[in-house]
């Protein structure tokens, strides 16, 4: 049984080599060749070949399964209206909010192909970020129904292998396209002020304890700090105050806590 688990691992970290998914073709012969493995000889050896094959099918299946939800190419830039939940604590910066999205419909059946079932998207003050008159971006927070007109494209990253990797971070996170709000008169509407399920009772939790402590410490220069421990909402740290944490060996701290 160790030889058959310590070959699966290896099997799911062979395929993290690959450039691209093996074939599902390639990926059945595996599965059946590992049965035969294992119904025909005996030994550790044995577990552990067919303990990989095993691992190396069933990593390329659930990579399969993440990247299958894609948006298509002919529906990137194009103006499409939606209606979903907010899915996430949504982020408020001085040109707008950034916040997931769980898509329940497409309005008009508009788009080529379905869209991705989570987004992430930006709502800017103003006619999509543009010059032009500037309108406030309303309140958003997690759980509520929303109606929006946005613009979508594939993630996309920096191709530095040793800098953060957006793409692969949205990947976790289960989003496969990114976007932003159109401020245009009348095609972005709240319909519902919560939606009830497990996560957003939860997201929704950690908005009102984050607007507690925010309220709670006014212009301290901690309570970006306060926020991460409680709620795991980092975004607020300063980076000067991640150097300070990282010198003084506390960073695991800020970062475990709020999780």
């Amino acid at each position: 049984m160790r030889c058959a688990i310590v070959g699966f691992v290896a099997g799911a970290m062979a395929l993290q080599t690959c450039a691209s998914l093996p074939p599902g073709e390639l990926l059945c012969g595996l599965a059946l060749g590992a049965v035969g493995l294992l119904l025909l000889l005996r030994g550790a050896l044995r577990a552990a070949i067919a303990g990989a094959m095993l691992g190396l099918c069933w990593a390329a299946l659930l990579a399969s399964a993440s990247l299958a939800p894609q948006l298509a190419e002919a529906d990137e830039g194009r103006n499409l209206t939606v209606v979903g939940t907010i899915a996430s604590l949504p982020y408020r910066f001085e040109q707008g909010v950034r916040f997931q999205f769980t898509v329940e419909q497409v309005v008009g059946g508009a788009s080529a192909a379905p869209l991705p079932p989570r987004l992430a998207l930006s709502w800017y003050a103003g006619v999509g970020g543009r010059q032009g008159p500037q309108t406030p971006v309303p309140a958003v927070l997690p759980g509520e129904r929303w109606q929006l007109a946005v613009r979508l494209q594939r993630p996309h990253g920096s191709a530095n292998p040793d800098g953060f990797d957006y793409e692969m971070v949205l990947l976790e996170q289960g989003v496969r396209a990114t976007g932003y709000v159109r401020t245009e008169a009348g095609s972005n509407q709240r319909l519902a002020p919560f939606v009830f399920n497990f996560g957003n009772l939860v997201e929704r939790s950690r908005a009102v304890l984050r607007a507690r402590i925010l309220r709670a410490l006014p212009a301290k220069p901690y309570a970006g700090v306060i926020v991460a421990l409680v709620v795991g909402d980092q975004r607020a740290i300063e980076q000067d105050d991640w150097q300070l944490f990282a010198r003084s060996g506390i960073s695991h701290l800020i970062s475990v806590s709020g999780l």
